[in-house]
């Protein structure tokens, strides 16, 4: 690139660096994470009398059958994840739900190697207020959470 020899140039060029720059960190911030995200993907399994099932998890689709529920795939919203280099977490809402299905959110946690906890939400307020005092172990129905070990198979 030729060097600019003008004060007007030389904004322009040096603006256009920005740009570029810009764009470059914000290309490798959505490659990052979309990396990230993928860790996500895959099947994982539950046992136990309520977590009984499978929970599949793709890049534009989630599905969880259990004992209890039956959460039909689909579309998701992502509304938590963790950094790079933390530990794996990340909670998805279901964008449809049918009457089969009790949980609006699923938060998927890993634990260690393949051992992940996945949690279902009733709401979008019980994912919202799950560490506020009293609202985890409280017995009302709007506020029970389902907490299930899973296993992530290959």
């Amino acid at each position: 690139m030729r060097k600019p020899e003008t004060r007007s140039a030389i904004r322009a060029y040096d603006m256009n660096l920005v740009r570029r720059c810009l764009l470059a960190l914000t290309c490798s911030a959505a490659v990052a994470s979309a990396a990230h995200a993928h860790t996500f993907t895959g099947k994982f399994t539950g046992t136990g009398r309520a977590c009984n099932g499978m929970l599949h998890v793709h890049s534009q689709i989630i599905e969880w059958r259990s004992s209890f529920s039956r959460c039909a795939r689909s579309s998701y919203e992502v509304l938590d994840m963790s950094r790079p280099g933390e530990p794996g977490r990340m909670a998805f809402r279901f964008k449809t739900r049918g009457a089969q299905c009790l949980y609006d959110v699923v938060a998927l946690e890993q634990v260690d190697g393949t051992d992940w906890t996945a949690d279902g939400y009733p709401s979008l307020e019980a994912y919202r207020k799950k560490d506020a005092p009293g609202w985890r172990d409280s017995p009302l129905p709007a506020r029970l959470v389902l907490e299930c070990p899973m296993t992530q198979l290959r």
